[in-house]
């Protein structure tokens, strides 16, 4: 399809620096191991474990040399503009792989380097470790003649610089005549691009002690900018060796003590960063037989070392040409403060920020000019557990400290680090790609990283932990808008609400795309300007007619706030009766949480059986076209395939998708969507024919970590309602898994009750009125839920839908899907809720419930803010939750005594004691038909 984007000149208004939560998507639901490369290389190689049943978690060795679980070589393009490839094995089977890194130049294919123990060409049938080379993307290798011993692949604590995985690594990164070096059998060698093997530092004798595959007495330590000189240090000291073998003394011996990393100047000089085993730190600079310290852990002279304090954070990393040092300070009720140490002007102060953040990582810019400062933020979430993010922001040069940070709320470990970045073009938008870690052991300690502010975000994201692709630019998709008549006599149409959460003026700019163009359709996409004043809300009913003038047409709304800033909008998408109206809301989708070809989307409850009709709507948001390959399982298991192509930048929606996979009407089961090319956003609306009530399912979310479904019921309502919950379930691997379903009653002080449910390999299944049928209880409960033995496995997932039936028969129901760690919030985290209205034909019901395990003393407490369409407070107060249970404030406007004025308005929910998840319920007063509006996590500052 040609795109043709129209022009127009928008006016533009400054928008103030608010930091936000950004949403993502993982390249692969498989845990994933980065190689060592440059960081702005275009493309980047993961080592990807072959299980899906696995989260990041302790590195297991297993025999006979092998560091890592077998896996598969991956090699992505972080362009997006072509497909990722396994690269090895070839033939699509799995081996272990200790190590990989990558040499990549611009417009030549990458050199990449592994250490593995397959049996390489029927050659290695004892499986030693074994060296292979490619130098052209991974489509043929070579055995390198290198020794059988196993090799690290970097430390788990990644500070930034030019690498990722960089950090202690056996292997660094060389020209493109001699694309690698290794530290190997306690000497140096260096790889040429032929595979041949140049000694650089000749074997030394073993160190002292039991061997070990990680003990060695030659390590790398670093190198200079062009990977022609590398650091070593051996037990008498530290050299510098070029590839010709020939070294120079850098440092000795006495000077030092535990581990040590650096990189060698333009000059010849060399930054030295010495970590001893007591976790104090110390940067040196040597030139020309002298040897300085620059800069230390603690505060006053660096040679002059106080009592150890085990808080004190500090690191560096080389500047953007290698000739200074840029250096973190902080931790020790001390103020984070930032330095640069050139050798010309000495250790300058660059800022100190007094609230402390806890920065981790320093990224500069190619161009000099910029750094990104990468902090860590710790957050409670369900059961305790402590979930760990990164934050970030672009500071540049001469600046004060950043005043926001803008937050990928990622479940990390201490491996985490950026895997694919550019700090010169990502501020304005260009995608990086970044990890959260697969735990390592082996390795040196590193440093100890340990009102509502705006730009909310992350209900959209279904697995919070992998390699993920994101954008500080933020672009949402709202897909399912429609102005245009439907099946068994609806009238279908979509109301918008925007919220700008900052304190400037914004314009947003609004795209929308029909479905369904074909592929040689020249289509002038309409582009419209909408300012938003400092804080408000704002409803656009019927927004095809309103804003684009549009009749007759279904498809998506693409909405772009500035580079900068962040939004949030919520839609709402309804047929209008005499009766009243039904149908769905959706919180806006950020293109950047797209699947690609190695990450599958799931929907349990996709199909739903008899008088129901499934339709399916997918974008790809590639631009150079997709094809997906769908997949139905049922309750025996079986499945059903149905290719699906469509051309670049092209969106489509099939109508009543059953019958393409052979399903029988009456057929309930699950939907699988997996990318072949392209990447994609897919969404699942589930219609019921009697009422023609829509139910919108996004993608599952999978039960790797206990998950809540707030509300579950079996109870009659307002208005003749009679609600009850039906609970869809799928299995998506080859074997079968127990599940632990565990009700507990809102109101009621019971401990608990559990169910175990054995799910058969790829069974789909539904269990209707799932409160009454498989607990025996009445009334509102939260269903929690994990598998059997596991908190690692990813393979099952679960949703559900509640719903009230009318006379006929029929259904008016909305989705009830488990909460993501963004939908729920400890003490001191906001969430906020967009979508609800001061309509008197409808009412809010807020629904509030406390994720603890088990019932205890007190009950958990939240201040709830209603904010008018202007940004001020209608109203705040403060509820008491059921410990481990939950409330439902129903008819909330009304209850709380606000006047009917049909504006549009935020709920705010700050926890103050417990771990709280959140979300509204939208009834039509005439129809009872209910609409499921999620929170979404708000930014920290």
């Amino acid at each position: 399809m040609r795109t043709r984007l129209a022009f127009l000149a928008l006016l533009s208004i400054a928008a103030a620096a608010h930091g936000r939560v950004i949403s993502y998507a993982p390249y692969s639901d498989r845990v994933a191991v980065p190689a060592v490369q440059n960081r702005i290389n275009r493309h980047f190689v993961l080592f990807e474990q072959t299980s899906t049943n696995s989260q990041p978690g302790p590195l297991v060795p297993m025999p006979p040399y092998a560091v890592y679980p077998p896996g598969q070589v991956v090699l992505y393009d972080s362009k997006a503009e072509e497909e990722p490839r396994i690269i090895f094995p070839q033939d699509g089977s799995s081996a272990a792989v200790n190590i990989a890194a990558v040499r990549e130049d611009q417009g030549r294919p990458a050199a990449i380097l592994i250490q593995t123990s397959a049996n390489f060409q029927a050659n290695n049938p004892t499986l030693l470790p074994i060296w292979l080379l490619s130098v052209d993307g991974g489509a043929t290798w070579r055995k390198v003649p290198l020794p059988s011993q196993t090799i690290s692949m970097g430390t788990g604590s990644d500070t930034g610089g030019p690498f990722a995985r960089g950090r202690y690594s056996s292997v660094r990164i060389g020209t493109r005549e001699v694309p690698f070096v290794v530290a190997v059998d306690n000497g140096v060698v260096a790889i040429t691009g032929t595979g041949s093997v140049t000694q650089l530092i000749p074997p030394l004798p073993p160190p002292v002690g039991p061997p070990s595959p990680f003990n060695s007495t030659v390590t790398l330590a670093g190198s200079d900018r062009e990977g022609k000189r590398f650091l070593v240090q051996t037990n008498s000291g530290i050299v510098s060796v070029d590839l010709n073998g020939v070294q120079n003394k850098v440092m000795a011996a006495p000077s030092l003590g535990g581990f040590v990393e650096g990189w060698i100047t333009p000059g010849g000089a060399a930054y030295i960063e010495q970590t001893s085993a007591s976790g104090n730190v110390v940067l040196w600079y040597a030139k020309d037989g002298a040897v300085n310290p620059v800069a230390a852990s603690w505060d006053g002279a660096p040679n002059a070392q106080p009592p150890i304090n085990s808080s004190w954070v500090f690191f560096a990393v080389p500047t953007a040409d290698y000739s200074g040092a840029w250096i973190m300070k902080r931790g020790g009720s001390r103020p984070s403060s930032l330095y640069l140490h050139t050798p010309s002007a000495g250790l300058v102060p660059q800022w100190q920020d007094v609230t402390a953040p806890e920065v981790e990582a320093l990224h500069s810019a190619t161009s000099g000019t910029k750094v990104l400062i990468q902090v860590h933020r710790p957050r409670q979430t369900i059961d305790q557990l402590l979930f760990k993010d990164p934050a970030l922001a672009v500071w540049h040069v001469g600046d004060l400290a950043p005043r926001s940070y803008d937050e990928l709320f990622l479940s990390e470990t201490t491996a985490k680090g950026f895997v694919h970045l550019d700090v010169d073009a990502v501020e304005g938008g260009d995608p990086f790609v970044f990890d959260s870690g697969a735990a390592q052991a082996f390795f040196p300690p590193g440093p100890i990283l340990s009102p509502a502010p705006p730009g909310g975000g992350g209900s959209d994201v279904v697995q919070e932990w992998g390699v993920v692709r994101a954008s500080l630019a933020q672009k949402l998709m709202l897909p399912g808008v429609g102005r245009t008549p439907g099946a068994f006599g609806s009238n279908w149409s979509t109301d918008v609400t925007l919220y700008n959460p900052s304190s400037s003026a914004i314009n947003v700019a609004l795209s929308f795309l029909p479905n369904n163009l074909s592929a040689d359709t020249a289509y002038t996409l309409p582009l419209v300007a909408l300012a938003l004043q400092a804080y408000e809300i704002r409803r656009v009913p019927d927004i095809l007619s309103t804003l684009f003038q549009l009749d007759d047409v279904t498809g998506a709304l693409y909405v772009s706030p500035p580079i900068g800033s962040a939004i949030n909008v919520t839609s709402r998408t309804y047929n209008k009766s005499g009766s009243g109206t039904y149908g769905f809301t959706m919180n806006g989708i950020d293109v950047f949480t797209a699947a690609g070809p190695r990450f599958p989307l799931t929907f349990s409850g996709a199909f739903q059986g008899s008088n129901f009709r499934t339709n399916v709507f997918l974008a790809d948001v590639s631009g150079h076209g997709a094809d997906v390959n769908a997949t139905a399982a049922g309750s025996n298991g079986n499945f059903a395939d149905a290719p699906v192509a469509f051309a670049g930048s092209q969106q489509m929606q099939v109508n009543g998708v059953a019958p393409l996979f052979g399903l029988s009407l009456s057929d309930t089961g699950a939907l699988t969507l997996q990318p072949n090319r392209g990447s994609m956003i897919a969404s699942v609306f589930v219609v019921d024919n009697r009422t023609n009530d829509p139910t919108f399912f996004p993608p599952d979310i999978p039960a790797s970590v206990m998950r809540t479904i707030p509300a579950i019921g079996h109870l009659d309502g307002a208005n003749g309602s009679k609600f009850r919950s039906d609970l869809y379930l799928f299995n998506n691997s080859s074997q079968a898994k127990t599940l632990n379903l565990q009700a507990k009653l809102w109101d009621v002080p019971e401990n608990p009750t559990t169910l175990p449910l054995t799910l058969l390999p790829h069974e789909a299944r539904v269990i209707r009125d799932v409160l009454l049928n498989a607990f025996g209880k009445t009334g509102i409960a939260r269903l929690r839920f994990t598998i059997q033995g596991s908190t690692n496995d990813t393979s099952v997932r679960v949703t559900s839908r509640t719903y009230t039936i009318d006379p006929s028969g029929g259904t008016y129901g909305f989705l009830m899907p488990p909460l993501n760690s963004f939908q729920s919030g400890g003490a001191g985290d906001t969430l906020e809720i967009l979508g609800a209205s001061l309509d008197p034909g409808f009412r809010t019901n807020l629904g509030l419930v406390d994720l603890t395990a088990w019932p205890g003393p007190g009950p958990a407490r939240a201040r709830v803010d209603i904010i008018d369409d202007a940004g001020h407070a209608l109203d705040s107060f403060e509820v008491s939750i059921p410990s481990a249970g939950g409330m439902q404030i129903d008819n909330l406007f009304h209850a709380r005594g606000l006047p009917d004025s049909g504006k549009p308005v935020l709920l705010r929910i700050s926890t103050i004691e417990g771990m709280i998840g959140a979300y509204a319920a939208i009834v039509d007063n005439v129809t009872n038909d209910p609409a499921y509006v999620a929170a979404n996590l708000a930014a920290k500052q």
